[in-house]
């Protein structure tokens, strides 16, 4: 057939015009996606905005010390002894003291545990930095011992610091060492423990079909040797997995079933981040209400025990929720707090959660009120200067929002 074009003003050749057009326009979207591959899955808007305003914290495992030393060294056992009781009560700081005493009455291989349960307690109270200290002395001791359990601890812990810190690919080197010597040592528990991490750590890449697989492989394992904080861990872990995937309900699921595992078997900090993922996956859905009602449950968990990184998580999450209500003065409080933990801890997440929370409050409220309300918080002079520097380097990465600090009311790109 030959190629007629439509001649004049006729409604039947304009129809077939428009048809051809949306035709081309099909074909170029086509093309588009099929080359959409290209660009990093981190950098698609979807991805982008979940990575800035929710940070749904897994539990990235620490390894403790489970094990015994001979009764000729009592010594160095018995303070030990006292911080694992101290532990147990979320003592922290006391643990500390007790582990600080037996470092100083060991040598050698014993000395890998003490340092490592005074690297977890420091963790817990969010002092990464000198965490990560204790971990890699306990690493280096380990492998001058050929001490496996000592190994397997420090490397997997190693990773958790550097999970925090934002990097990913050196977290998966340390979690799939520990992995390693775990195996050849035969220590189930920990495999389990190295899986869920490793799975943790693939679904923020991006790879959630072989962190899915990770992640049923390590609960598998944690459920055979009736590890019911692996299990807790893992459900968890998967239900965020499946939330990435776009089935809530399922996801859903795994929490719930994650939470009544940990609260089951007293444990508290797998009940703290499974609360803290079902109100992310609330805020999901859409249901503030039920978000604010996780979160402030899980913050209360958080507080309970000291764990600090969650305390900061868990503010900032609350903050962002009444972001979404419009409740900007409630907000920023929250905010504050969570941004000046992660400034010193040097977590990236909250660094990036608590910048956005804050910039979408000075959009709002703008410079002067959003400035009031951080001096009325607390927070000094440059703390003040440095978080509004922050915001205003955001939004010069944001051309549609550059003028806002000017103007306020400003319509905002959606």
């Amino acid at each position: 057939m030959g190629g007629i074009l439509p001649q004049g003003n006729d409604p039947a050749a304009l129809l077939l015009i428009a048809l051809v057009v949306v035709a081309a326009v099909v074909v170029a979207g086509t093309a588009f996606l099929r080359n959409r591959r290209k660009i990093p899955r981190w950098l698609s808007p979807i991805m982008v905005k979940k990575r800035l305003d929710v940070i749904a914290r897994d539990y990235y495992r620490m390894a403790e010390h489970v094990g015994r030393f001979s009764d000729s060294e009592p010594a160095a056992w018995q303070p030990f002894e006292h911080g694992l009781a101290s532990m147990a009560h979320y003592q922290w700081q006391q643990a500390i003291g007790h582990f600080v005493a037996a470092q100083s009455r060991a040598g050698g291989k014993q000395l890998t545990p003490f340092l490592n349960q005074t690297g977890v307690c420091l963790y817990m109270q969010g002092r990464l930095a000198d965490a990560l200290k204790q971990f890699d002395e306990s690493a280096r001791i380990a492998v001058q011992e050929d001490d496996a359990p000592g190994r397997v601890s420090a490397l997997n812990n190693i990773g958790v610091i550097r999970h925090e810190y934002g990097e990913l690919d050196s977290a998966l080197k340390y979690f799939r060492a520990a992995q390693a010597v775990a195996r050849d040592s035969d220590n189930r528990t920990a495999v389990a423990l190295c899986l869920g991490n490793i799975g943790n750590v693939l679904r923020e890449k991006g790879e959630l079909g072989p962190a899915l697989k990770s992640l049923e492989d390590g609960l598998d394992l944690s459920r055979r040797g009736g590890d019911d904080e692996g299990v807790a861990s893992g459900l968890s872990s998967i239900g965020s997995v499946l939330r990435d995937q776009g089935e809530p309900d399922k996801a859903l699921e795994r929490y719930a079933e994650a939470v009544e595992t940990a609260r089951r078997s007293g444990y508290k900090l797998g009940a703290t981040i499974a609360l803290c993922n079902i109100g992310n996956l609330y805020r999901d859905k859409g249901e503030p209400e039920r978000a604010l009602k996780s979160h402030e449950s899980a913050l209360a968990l958080a507080h309970e025990i000291g764990y600090r990184p969650g305390v900061a998580t868990e503010l900032g999450n609350i903050g962002l929720v009444l972001v979404g209500r419009r409740m900007y003065d409630r907000a920023v409080p929250y905010l504050a707090e969570s941004l000046g933990f992660s400034l010193t801890a040097g977590t990236t997440n909250g660094i990036r959660q608590g910048l956005y929370g804050l910039s979408r409050c000075d959009d709002s409220l703008g410079r002067e009120r959003l400035q009031a309300l951080l001096k009325e918080v607390g927070l000094a002079e440059e703390t003040v200067a440095d978080t509004l520097d922050r915001i205003d380097q955001i939004r010069s990465r944001r051309p549609w929002q550059r003028d806002r600090q000017r103007n306020p009311f400003a319509p905002t790109a959606r």
